[in-house]
């Protein structure tokens, strides 16, 4: 699916109020370009949705602007719909109606044309696998069906810019991975994606930035570092530690120390404890030498739930 131009998504010094006052984003700034998956992290309450509604011109921000590709949308719900799709949490899909009734209700929502309407609601249909379901009413369709439903109003409007806030929630394993690989597929077209989830093993997998946002504010990974993406968690934010499988881990730790080797239950494999992958790599060496098999070795990376963690507990 195409007839879009893929536009980078800017939001610039952003700060929403709630209507008591209190600070529901504060100063924040975020570009996601065409083609990534922007992971937002953070408890409730951090400000997720709220800059998700700011970005779709739901929320007026009393400071910074969101622009879509170079059009200015802040506070203009009608102009950003023209770029974005907000698929919200929760859904706030309709009960007493068809999933065919609502396809055309949202078709004719975003001002669709009738060929083109049906054009885009078949293209639905096929893409997402509504068909057996279409005479069924909302309501009676289940959690799964009903999030593929909701993720319709992306390939009706077919806008460059897709904000998904918590879309996997309250799905089993299966219709979780389902309907992320969806969500994949949005940004291998040339969408630019952001999604909220409280999943995090799932979102590690399915986006390809990440930032960990709390009471409104960016939360720093490190003293430098705001945003990361997946090849630091399989890299930078490494353990210190790497996982070694070999033929005789009781003579490996009595070779290197205890301080050095650690037991892990119910297999081969132990923990090597080293500075560095220099380190690493001279104990290794030591442990061949002494004619022990070495059958895998591999850093002990941080998840994105330990690093999420961390990043939170430090801000305590």
């Amino acid at each position: 699916m195409s007839a879009f131009t893929p536009q980078k998504l800017s939001l610039r010094e952003i700060t929403v109020r709630y209507p008591n006052q209190a600070i529901a984003i504060s100063d924040l700034s975020l570009e996601v370009i065409p083609g990534e998956v922007f992971g937002l992290v953070g408890p409730n309450g951090a400000g997720k949705s709220s800059l998700l509604k700011c970005a779709a011109g739901l929320l007026k921000p009393v400071q910074g602007s969101v622009w879509c590709g170079d059009a200015i949308v802040t506070n203009n719900p009608r102009v950003a719909a023209a770029y974005l799709t907000l698929m919200p949490d929760p859904l706030g899909v309709y009960n007493d109606i068809t999933a065919a009734e609502y396809l055309e209700f949202f078709a004719m929502a975003f001002g669709l044309k009738p060929d083109l309407s049906r054009t885009r609601r078949q293209l639905a249909i096929d893409r997402l696998g509504l068909a057996p379901w279409l005479d069924h009413e909302v309501e009676t369709l289940s959690a799964g069906w009903q999030r593929r439903l909701a993720l319709s109003r992306v390939l009706l409007a077919n806008t460059p810019i897709v904000l998904l806030d918590e879309p996997a929630a309250g799905l089993d394993v299966s219709a979780r991975s389902d309907l992320l690989k969806i969500v994949r597929s949005f940004a291998a077209e040339g969408r630019s994606v952001i999604v909220t989830s409280h999943i995090l093993p799932e979102l590690e997998e399915l986006a390809d930035r990440f930032g960990i946002i709390q009471k409104g504010k960016w939360i720093p990974v490190s003293q430098d570092q705001i945003f990361f993406n997946r090849n630091d968690l399989t890299g930078s934010f490494q353990k210190g530690a790497w996982i070694l499988e070999c033929s005789d881990p009781a003579a490996v730790r009595l070779l290197l120390g205890e301080d050095k080797i650690d037991f892990l239950p119910d297999s081969n494999r132990v923990r090597l404890r080293a500075q560095n992958r220099e380190e690493a790599s001279e104990q290794i060496a030591k442990i061949v030498r002494a004619g022990h098999k070495v059958y895998h070795f591999e850093a002990e990376t941080l998840t994105l739930a330990e690093v999420t963690r961390e990043a939170l507990d430090t801000k305590k």
